[in-house]
């Protein structure tokens, strides 16, 4: 054998071995990267492309900040997910980013640690790059809380992005779980459905907000967001459990149980709050139900039972400002409000007109413009004992005041005998086993219910399921 040939064969022998020990991801088959350490990681999501789908082995991945930058396509996703549902632990000082297109995380369960970025753990966005229609999907985060300062859990940027069938667990840590940001005013078309929210004491600063969607500055400009069939369950709110500030949002279908706070419309107009069930809270005196504050809503097919004294009533139409304005943080005039096919039972306070709110820093601030237009249609209130009338004016409403089809029953009447549009009556409306009042199947208001409650094994992910 020739030292030429000798030579040429220990080379390829030692390629060979380079090539085997590399960190690049390994490609288990077309289209599937399987990587097994962060260098993997990042090689595969450099090298992907729309089809691809990068799996990440089980274990804990411990102190990692995962860019996950790239570009799919709307039948193509990219999907970089565990090899396991569930198995793929997040843990220590780590963060996840999505930036580009068609971008799908699936999975992934952070526990034992903190986001080790300032102030977002994952964020659909890295640097001025945004995400859009991508989506976290059957994922957890279990108390992954940093002991000092704020974070928030997701934070929204871009368009058409999801999170659905996730878990959000134990956030103790100051500020928003999940925020909207809307830094322009296009609008946003995100959703967030079929999570699982629990488990939140109130803390300040926001805690136990679990999803806040706008900032205020742009509030009158449409964000499009929808909130549906998720659960929100054992929080503690200082009055907000959902905090709308933007325009054309759609909260649906949701279900709260022992979650003190309200569905809260802040800022913004034309949103729509419509099928979703409202139960007794930790506290009395932190629950309520529906907030409005601005123009055009529409307030449907609710279930709302059990709001005491000392909390909020189940719907609530606050005052305005004559002098309010972008960058003020007070409260924008209520005006041209459809109150609808709700059910209202056993709430010490059901339906209050005409509530003065306060504004910190700014306590001479005149809440002097009363509500203007509402439109009560086929609502069914069942009172209690409680004295405070079932429709409580603390100041007269201008304008048009409609009744179409009302049937109250039992409580304080004052103010309604005798109008037109309002029916003293019973509902027939019966107890049932699952603690709900049902309608009657003649009834002809079976209607204001949309559908049941939402159940634990519709929500959060598969694998906790």
């Amino acid at each position: 054998m020739s030292s030429l040939h000798y030579i040429t064969q220990l080379m390829s022998v030692f390629l060979l071995l380079i090539t085997l020990t590399s960190s690049s991801p390994r490609r288990v088959v077309s289209n599937d990267y399987f990587v097994t350490n962060e260098a993997e990681l990042v090689d595969a999501i450099g090298k992907s492309v729309p089809g691809d789908m990068i799996i990440m082995k089980n274990g804990v991945w411990n102190n990692i900040d995962i860019v996950f930058k790239s570009r799919g396509a709307e039948n193509k996703p990219i999907t970089l997910k565990a090899e396991t549902t569930g198995q793929v632990v997040i843990s220590g000082a780590s963060s996840l980013r999505l930036a580009g297109e068609y971008l799908v995380v699936e999975g992934l369960h952070f526990k034992n640690g903190h986001s080790s970025r300032n102030f977002h753990l994952i964020e659909f966005r890295d640097g001025k790059t945004h995400a859009n229609h991508c989506r976290i999907t059957n994922i957890a985060i279990s108390k992954f809380n940093k002991e000092s300062g704020t974070d928030v859990w997701v934070g929204f940027y871009g368009k058409y992005n999801r999170v659905d069938h996730c878990l959000f667990e134990g956030k103790v840590s100051r500020s928003v779980l999940m925020i909207v940001w809307r830094p322009t005013d296009d609008a946003n078309h995100h959703s967030i459905d079929h999570n699982h929210f629990k488990d939140m004491p109130s803390i300040g600063l926001g805690g136990a907000i679990a999803i806040r969607i706008g900032d205020g500055t742009n509030a009158s400009t449409t964000s499009a967001t929808t909130v549906e069939s998720n659960i929100f369950e054992n929080m503690l709110g200082i009055g907000k459990i959902i905090n709308i500030k933007s325009s054309g949002n759609i909260i649906r279908g949701n279900t709260f149980i022992k979650a003190s706070g309200s569905i809260t419309i802040r800022h913004g107009n034309n949103n729509i709050i419509e099928g979703n069930y409202i139960f007794p809270g930790l506290r009395d005196n932190y629950t309520g139900g529906v907030l409005v504050i601005g123009e055009n809503h529409i307030i449907r097919n609710n279930y709302i039972q059990g709001t005491r004294r000392r909390g909020k009533p189940a719907i609530t139409l606050y005052q305005g400002d004559a002098n309010n304005y972008t960058g003020k943080g007070s409260y924008y005039p209520t005006k041209n409000i459809l109150i609808a096919n709700n059910t209202l039972i056993d709430n010490d306070k059901n339906i209050l007109i005409g509530q003065k709110g306060q504004v910190a820093g700014m306590p001479d601030v005149e809440m002097a413009i009363p509500v203007e237009n509402i439109t009560y249609k086929e609502n069914v209130i069942i009172g209690n004992s409680s004295p405070t009338p079932l429709i409580e004016v603390l100041e007269a409403p201008k304008g048009k005041i409609i009744y179409e089809g009302n049937l109250f029953f039992n409580g304080n009447m004052e103010g309604l005998k005798n109008v037109p549009g309002i029916a003293i009556e019973n509902p027939r409306l019966t107890l049932g086993t699952d603690s709900l009042y049902h309608y009657d199947t003649h009834s002809p208001l079976k209607k204001n219910i949309l559908a049941p409650p939402v159940q634990k094994k519709e929500v959060g992910p598969t694998w906790m399921n």
